[in-house]
């Protein structure tokens, strides 16, 4: 038994040779890239550049001294851009930081399942970062500094993912999610749109739809809504109408949108939307108190004008040929023939007609007495 034990402390000490050491570097010899953007080179079609935005650790985000700058490499690939870019700092890139990727708009109107695909393979990128399509581009998005802004590259992100601010025009979009929309048949992917103006603002308000490769459509601030509204629950926004030339605004309260598509007679398919909307009236011009026959008459004025805009919508999502909200997913997974189902609905959502059902409830005039 002790010679057993003699081999056995021998081989474990000949063990330790062959482990090799770990390769980690201090926080202070890294930098932490916190967004990357792509757009078309002007040098080459094959040619894009890439522009890095890098946060330099520091000390408390609370007193407002941050710190970033800007690379941009032109290359062919990203990892290449990379590597090229790794010969211009004194530090190692870190991308565990990284919360989204911009995609300007001309690149974006080409294809970018290529880098989407890259953001998804390599294993130190989020799976839960925000891609956005920037406008006029990506490097003009990045090098936007707000004045809000405490930790250096914060800002766009706060407001994408709705930490900082919860906004009916913004459709928030993971990179997983996207990668899976681009995959998936019957439903296709959207990209929320990034603006930057002079004044060091930044806009987003609307949204883009795509195909699987590239934005086809961009929708405008008010049909960004109403598809926002039918894409999620409970979305806290404002719907305005005029009542005898005088305005009234409701806010929000609760939303909920169902539909569900009927195939009883061939060649007459319909999809049937049925909204419900709780609301409190929030701004009204005319100083006379509301009784209940003048709120039911508010009520089904709401209700129709939201009925007709939001059938609007779904018509010109249906002409170009996109399917963001899902619906061929929803004819797929109740129908049992996976030969033929996705042909049929193909078939089927050109000439399917919308029937859209909206009903507002005020359950409070906002009047204090």
């Amino acid at each position: 038994m002790k010679v057993l034990r003699r081999w056995l402390v021998w081989l474990m000490c000949c063990s330790f040779l062959l482990v090799s050491g770990c390769d980690f570097r201090d926080i202070d010899l890294r930098l932490f890239v916190v967004s990357i953007g792509i757009d078309v080179s002007e040098k080459s079609p094959d040619i894009n550049r890439f522009t890095f935005k890098m946060a330099i650790p520091s000390g408390d985000p609370k007193t407002g001294d941050k710190k970033s700058f800007l690379i941009t490499q032109e290359s062919t690939s990203i990892a290449e851009a990379i590597r090229e870019v790794k010969s211009k700092v004194d530090k190692e890139l870190d991308f565990g930081h990284c919360k989204g990727v911009m995609y300007g708009e001309a690149y974006a109107r080409k294809n970018i399942s290529k880098i989407q695909d890259w953001t998804v393979r390599r294993r130190d990128m989020q799976l839960l970062m925000y891609p956005a399509l920037a406008i006029p581009t990506a490097e003009a998005v990045l090098k936007t500094d707000p004045p809000t802004e405490r930790i250096a590259g914060n800002a766009i992100f706060l407001a994408l993912s709705e930490d900082g601010t919860e906004s009916p025009f913004i459709t928030k979009t993971y990179s997983f999610d996207l990668s899976r929309r681009m995959l998936e048949e019957g439903e296709d992917p959207v990209m929320p749109v990034v603006e930057t103006t002079a004044d060091k603002i930044l806009n987003i308000e609307r949204v883009a739809l795509m195909d699987k490769n590239k934005v086809k459509v961009i929708l405008t601030p008010d049909e960004t809504r109403l598809f926002n509204l039918l894409d999620r629950r409970n979305l806290s926004t404002n719907f305005g109408t005029k009542i005898d030339g005088k305005l009234l605004e409701v806010n929000t309260d609760r939303t909920r949108a169902r539909y569900k598509i009927v195939t009883d007679k061939p060649g007459e398919e319909t999809i049937d939307f049925n909204i419900r909307i709780t609301a409190i009236l929030e701004e009204k011009e005319d100083p006379a108190q509301l009784n209940p026959k003048d709120l039911h008459k508010v009520e089904a004025q709401f209700s129709e004008e939201l009925s007709q805009a939001v059938k609007s919508v779904l018509e010109k999502i249906q002409k170009t040929g996109l399917d963001p909200l899902g619906f061929g997913l929803r004819y797929g997974g109740t129908h049992w023939n996976n030969k033929t189902e996705m042909d049929e609905w193909d078939a089927m959502y050109p000439h399917a007609k919308f029937n859209v059902s909206v009903k507002v409830k005020i359950k409070s005039t906002g009047y204090k007495r």
